[in-house]
C-alpha cells in the first residue's frame, strides 16, 4: 500500500540530513577529545617521544621552532639538579695569596753526634772545659712562601737545648773537688739556636701523603751554661735553685739537611700537613785552645727529630 502525503506530512528528507550532520559533529568532538588524552607515543608512530620536561619545553621554544641553534651555556652559571661546578676557586690551585703563605710549627728531641759527644780528661785537668753534650729537645718555628704545590721555602728559627753529658759532669766535679751528687755540684746545658733559609721539595705518593726533602743554612749561636745550686732565705722561707755560674758563647755559620714524611690531616685539598722529619745540623763552632779555655771540642753536630704541623 502506498501512502500519499499532502502538504500536512512532515518534510522527511531535510530531517534526515540534519540527523546525519549532528552525528558527524558528535563523532568529530569525540575524536578530538581522545587525541588530547592519548599519550604522545600513540598520536603518531613516527613522532619522537620525550621523557624530559626540559627537552620537551626546549623543543617548543621559539628558537627551536624557527630552526635556530640552541644558546651556549653561560660561563660560571650554577649547575642544575645538584651538579658540581668546577669554576669555583680551589684552595689548592694557588690562585689566592693566602694559599702561598707557608707556616711551620714543630717540636721534638735532639741527639748529639761528632765532636760534641766526647771530651778529653787530660784537657779538662789542664783547665780546658771542653764539655760534651747529651740528649735534649728542639722547638721549630718557620714561615715562608709556597711557590707551587711541590716547592716552597721557609725562614726557620730552631732552638736546640742539650744537657751536658753525665760522664763529663762527674769528671768536671771531680776535678773541681766536689761531688756531682752534692748540693753544690756543677751542672750545665748547651743551647744552640739558629735562623736559616730552608727550601722544601714535596714528593707525594698519594693524594694526601708523601715525603719531602729540605736543606739550607744560615746563622747559628751556641751558648754553654754552667750552673750550680744556690740557696738562700727570703720572706721567712728558704729556697735552693740552679743559677748560672758562668757561660760562654760563639756565633758562627752552619747548615742543615734532612727528609721527612707528611700527611694532609685536613683533607687532600688542604695545605695543612702533619709532618715528621729528621735532620742533620752542622755548626762551625770553634775549638778550645790556649787563648780561650771555655770553648768546646770544636764543630757541633746535632740530629733534631721534629714532629709538627705545616701549612
Amino acid at each position: 500500500m502506498v501512502a500519499n502525503c499532502d502538504r500536512t506530512c512532515p518534510p522527511i528528507l531535510p530531517v534526515r540530513r540534519m540527523m546525519v550532520a549532528a552525528v558527524a559533529l558528535a563523532l568529530g568532538v569525540s575524536l578530538s577529545a581522545a587525541a588530547q588524552t592519548a599519550p604522545a607515543s600513540k598520536i603518531s608512530a613516527d613522532a619522537q617521544t620525550y621523557s624530559s620536561s626540559t627537552a620537551y619545553t626546549a623543543s617548543l621554544s621559539s628558537e627551536a621552532l624557527l630552526g635556530a641553534a640552541p644558546a651556549a651555556p653561560v660561563a660560571g652559571a650554577s649547575p642544575q639538579y645538584g651538579g658540581h661546578n668546577n669554576n669555583y676557586p680551589s684552595y689548592n690551585n694557588y690562585s689566592s695569596t693566602w694559599s702561598h703563605i707557608a707556616v711551620d710549627l714543630g717540636a721534638g728531641f735532639t741527639a748529639p753526634i761528632g765532636n760534641d759527644t766526647t771530651f778529653s780528661q787530660t784537657a779538662l785537668n789542664d783547665g780546658y772545659l771542653s764539655p760534651s753534650e747529651g740528649w735534649g729537645y728542639n722547638i721549630n718555628i718557620g714561615g715562608g712562601w709556597n711557590f707551587s704545590k711541590k716547592f716552597g721555602a721557609l725562614i726557620e728559627y730552631q732552638f736546640n737545648r742539650e744537657n751536658m753529658d753525665n760522664g763529663y759532669l762527674n769528671a768536671f766535679n771531680a776535678a773541681e773537688g766536689s761531688s756531682n751528687t752534692s748540693g753544690s755540684s756543677i751542672g750545665g746545658n748547651i743551647n744552640t739556636w739558629s735562623l736559616t733559609l730552608d727550601p722544601v721539595y714535596y714528593l707525594p705518593y698519594s693524594q694526601g701523603s708523601g715525603f719531602f726533602v729540605t736543606a739550607g743554612g744560615g746563622f747559628y749561636r751556641k751558648v754553654t751554661n754552667f750552673t750550680e745550686s744556690v740557696c738562700g732565705v727570703e720572706y721567712f722561707y728558704s729556697y735552693c735553685e740552679n743559677a748560672t755560674a758562668y757561660h760562654f758563647s760563639s756565633n758562627q755559620g752552619g747548615f742543615n739537611g734532612g727528609f721527612g714524611w707528611y700527611h694532609k690531616v685536613f683533607g687532600p685539598d688542604s695545605n695543612g700537613k702533619f709532618y715528621a722529619e729528621v735532620r742533620y745540623v752542622w755548626v762551625d763552632s770553634p775549638k778550645a785552645d790556649s787563648s780561650d779555655y771555655y770553648q768546646g771540642e770544636g764543630t757541633e753536630g746535632l740530629i733534631p727529630v721534629t714532629f709538627g704541623i705545616r701549612f
